[in-house]
C-alpha cells in the first residue's frame, strides 16, 4: 500500500513536467515535434543544443513537412567544387535562405531578385578553409519546409569572379617565336555556356624569346575564395624562365593585362638555372596547410622542383628560386655533381596519399632507366614535405613487352591523381605512352593508405591502347595525356585518355572516355584485341594534335563536369562535351559529321588549349624527344 501511494505522488508530478514540455514543444521530448527554431539551427531557449536535437528529433515531423522550394544552381550531389562560392535560387517574396556546411551554424543569407549566394570557407575572409579532396556537406533550409543537403568534395578553385561558376582558363602559344596568351571564359549562367569571347586575356605582348603561356596554373593564393592565375614564359631571358601571379579583383574577376602595354602582374618569380626553363610546370595547392594555396614548380630541364608558400593574404612574393621554401633536385650520381638527365619533373602534382588530411607531393621522371620511368612519392609530415621521396614506383614490366623493352614506356609522362575507390587516399593513374613501340599503355593504382609505400607495385587496372598499325606512322601515343572526373555523377571519376595518334583517319586524335564502375572500379582493357571504350571523341583533323590538353570541368552550369579537348596545331580549337548525369555522352567524330556541344577560338594568337589550368583533372604532357642532350617538344619548341 505505501509503495502504491509512492508510485501515485510521483506521476501526479511527473505529469506537469511532461504535459510542460509538450505545451512548449521542447526538443528534448522525443514523443512531441521540435520547435521550427531546430530546424533551422537557430540557437535560443527552445532550441540551445543543435546536436541534441539531431539526437532526439523523430523522423516523422521532418517527412511531414513539404520538399524544399529553394536550389543549388551551381552544385549537385557529388560536385567537385571549383569555386569559392555556391549560389542558388527560391521563390518569389522569400527574404533570405539558411545555409549552412558540415556542423557550422547556418547563416541568414539575403536573397536578391530571386537569387542567394554563399561564400564558402576562405582563410582570408573566415578564418576557416577546405582542403583539396575533402568532403563535405552543404545545405539549405527554408523555414516550414525540409532542408536540401549535397555532398561535395573540394578540388581547385576556377571561378575567377565569384559568380559560382568555374572559368575556363586556358593559354594559347605554340612556341617561343610568337605572341603567347592567357585566356579565362566564364560561364554564362543564364545560357548555360561559355562566354564565345574571353573575359580576361593576359599577355607579356613579346613576339619572341618568351613563351609566354606555354604553361598556365590557378588557385587560390590570397585566400579570398576568388582563383587567382599563374601563367608561365619558360624561355625567358635565354630559358631561365619566369612566371606572373594575376590576382583576382573579386566579383569583377582578373583585369585583362598587356605586360608590353603598361599592364602589370601583381608579382613576378623567377628561375635562375641557365636551360632550366623555370615555368615548364605550374602546381596551385595549399602544401603547407594554412588554408592558401602555394605555388609548385617542376621543370624537367634540370631536373628541378621548387615550392613558394603564399604569404597570406598578400599572396606570393615577387622573388627568385633561391629563396624558395622547398627545393628538390635529383640525387647526383656522376663525378662531377650533376643532376641525372631522367626527367624529373616531367610532371607534378600534390594530393592526400596516405589520408591524413596533408597534401603530398607526387612526381614523374618519364625518362628514368632507358626511359622505362618512374614516379616519386613525397609523403608530407602535417604541411612539411620530407627532404626526398619516401617511394619511387617504377613502371611494371608486365604485361609484354614490358616497359623495359624497345623504346621503353615513358611512365609518368602523364599522370593523373584521383579518389577512384572513393575512400579518403587518392589513387593514381600513370600513362606510358611509349609502350609496345607507341601503342601506349595505361596503369592504375589503388592507394593502400601506407605512409611509406602508398601505391603497390603490381597496379590495380591496366588499359592498352589500339593496333600501332591503325595509328598515324604506327605511333599511337595512347595515353600521353590524361584527365579523370565524375562524367556521370555516380561519385567516382571516370579516366579521359588521349591519343594524338590514333584515330579512323590515320592521325585525326581520339580521347577515350573509361568509366569507373562504383562497385568493380576500372575493368581491364585492351583496344587493341577489339575492346572499346565507353565514349570515343575524334579530332577534326589530322596532325592537328586533338587531345593534347584534357580537361574534366562544369561548363554548363549543371554541377557535372564536362569534357573539355584542345586540338591546338593547325586547328587552334578547343571542344567541349556535356557529360550525361546517369549515363554516357555519345561518342563524336568531328572529322565526320560529328557535333561538340561548344567550339571556342581565341580572339588572337593560336595553339589554344596548349595548356589548360587543372591540378588533378587534367594531366597534359608534350611528347618528349631525346636529342642528344637536348630536350625538346615535339612541334612545341
Amino acid at each position: 500500500m505505501l509503495n502504491k501511494t509512492f508510485i501515485q505522488n510521483l506521476n501526479l508530478r511527473l505529469l506537469p513536467l511532461i504535459l510542460s514540455l509538450g505545451l512548449v514543444g521542447c526538443w528534448t521530448n522525443p514523443l512531441t515535434h521540435p520547435p521550427i527554431e531546430c530546424l533551422m539551427k537557430l540557437n535560443n531557449s527552445l532550441c540551445p543544443d543543435k546536436k541534441l536535437l539531431e539526437k532526439w528529433s523523430p523522423f516523422l515531423f521532418l517527412s511531414l513537412l513539404p520538399e524544399s522550394t529553394v536550389t543549388i544552381s551551381n552544385l549537385t550531389n557529388h560536385s567537385i567544387v571549383e569555386t569559392g562560392f555556391v549560389v542558388g535560387t527560391v521563390s518569389a517574396g522569400q527574404p533570405y535562405v539558411n545555409v549552412w556546411t558540415d556542423d557550422i551554424l547556418h547563416t541568414q543569407v539575403p536573397v536578391i531578385d530571386g537569387t542567394w549566394r554563399y561564400a564558402l570557407p576562405a582563410k582570408a575572409v573566415s578564418n576557416t578553409f577546405w582542403t583539396y579532396g575533402s568532403l563535405h556537406t552543404i545545405t539549405v533550409h527554408l523555414p516550414f519546409e525540409k532542408p536540401k543537403t549535397i555532398q561535395v568534395r573540394k578540388g581547385t578553385n576556377h571561378d575567377t569572379d565569384g559568380d559560382g561558376y568555374p572559368d575556363l582558363i586556358v593559354s594559347a602559344t605554340p612556341a617561343n617565336n610568337v605572341q603567347g596568351y592567357g585566356y579565362v571564359y566564364r560561364t554564362n549562367s543564364i545560357t548555360k555556356q561559355l562566354t564565345t569571347t574571353p573575359d580576361t586575356t593576359l599577355t607579356d605582348g613579346q613576339t619572341t624569346g618568351t613563351y609566354f603561356g606555354s604553361r598556365i596554373g590557378s588557385g587560390d593564393f590570397n585566400g579570398d575564395g576568388y582563383a587567382d592565375i599563374l601563367v608561365g614564359a619558360q624561355a625567358y631571358s635565354g630559358a631561365i624562365g619566369r612566371v606572373y601571379e594575376f590576382l583576382s579583383r573579386g566579383q569583377s574577376g582578373i583585369p585583362s593585362q598587356n605586360l608590353n602595354a603598361g599592364g602589370s602582374a601583381d608579382a613576378i618569380l623567377d628561375g635562375v638555372t641557365g636551360g632550366g626553363r623555370f615555368g615548364t610546370n605550374i602546381i596551385g595547392a595549399d602544401i603547407n596547410y594554412d588554408g592558401y594555396d602555394d605555388a609548385a614548380f617542376a621543370s624537367p630541364w634540370e631536373n628541378e622542383l621548387f615550392i613558394f608558400f603564399s604569404q597570406g593574404i598578400t599572396a606570393i612574393s615577387s622573388q627568385n628560386t633561391n629563396t624558395a621554401n622547398f627545393v628538390f633536385k635529383n640525387p647526383t650520381r656522376i663525378t662531377p655533381p650533376v643532376n641525372p638527365d631522367d626527367n624529373f619533373g616531367s610532371w607534378a602534382y600534390p594530393g592526400d596519399v596516405n589520408g591524413d588530411g596533408f597534401q603530398d607531393l607526387v612526381v614523374s621522371a618519364a625518362t628514368y632507366s632507358s626511359n622505362l620511368g618512374r614516379i616519386y612519392i613525397f609523403v608530407s609530415n602535417q604541411g612539411s614535405l620530407p627532404a626526398s621521396p619516401q617511394q619511387m614506383l617504377v613502371a611494371p614490366l608486365e604485361p609484354a613487352p614490358g616497359c623495359a623493352a624497345g623504346v621503353g614506356c615513358f611512365f609518368g609522362s602523364a599522370f593523373v591523381l584521383d579518389y577512384f575507390n572513393g575512400d579518403n587516399c587518392i589513387d593514381l593513374a600513370v600513362g606510358g605512352y611509349s609502350f609496345n613501340s607507341y601503342q601506349g599503355i595505361v596503369h592504375i593504382y589503388h592507394s593502400t593508405c601506407d605512409p611509406i609505400n602508398p601505391y603497390g607495385s603490381v597496379p590495380n587496372a591496366t588499359l592498352l591502347g589500339p593496333s600501332t598499325a591503325s595509328c598515324s606512322i604506327n605511333r599511337c601515343n595512347f595515353g600521353g595525356t590524361l584527365a579523370s572526373g565524375d562524367t556521370n555523377g555516380d561519385g567516382r571519376p571516370d579516366l579521359l585518355i588521349g591519343a594524338t595518334g590514333a584515330g579512323a583517319i590515320a592521325g585525326i586524335g581520339d580521347v577515350y572516355l573509361v568509366l569507373n564502375d562504383p562497385i568493380t572500379g576500372f575493368r581491364n582493357m585492351n583496344l587493341s584485341a577489339g575492346e572499346s571504350a565507353d565514349s570515343l571523341f575524334s579530332g577534326a583533323n589530322a596532325i592537328s594534335n586533338f587531345s593534347m590538353s584534357l580537361k574534366l570541368q562544369d561548363t554548363n552550369a549543371d554541377g557535372l563536369q564536362d569534357i573539355v579537348i584542345s586540338e591546338p596545331t593547325t586547328t587552334n580549337r578547343v571542344y567541349t562535351f556535356q557529360s550525361v548525369r546517369g549515363g554516357v555522352p555519345a561518342s563524336q567524330n568531328l572529322n565526320l559529321g560529328g557535333v561538340a556541344s561548344q567550339t571556342l577560338a581565341p580572339p588572337a594568337g593560336t595553339s589554344l588549349g596548349n595548356s589548360f589550368a587543372d591540378l588533378s583533372r587534367k594531366a597534359k604532357i608534350y611528347l618528349w624527344a631525346l636529342v642528344e642532350k637536348t630536350k625538346e617538344y615535339f612541334g612545341m619548341i
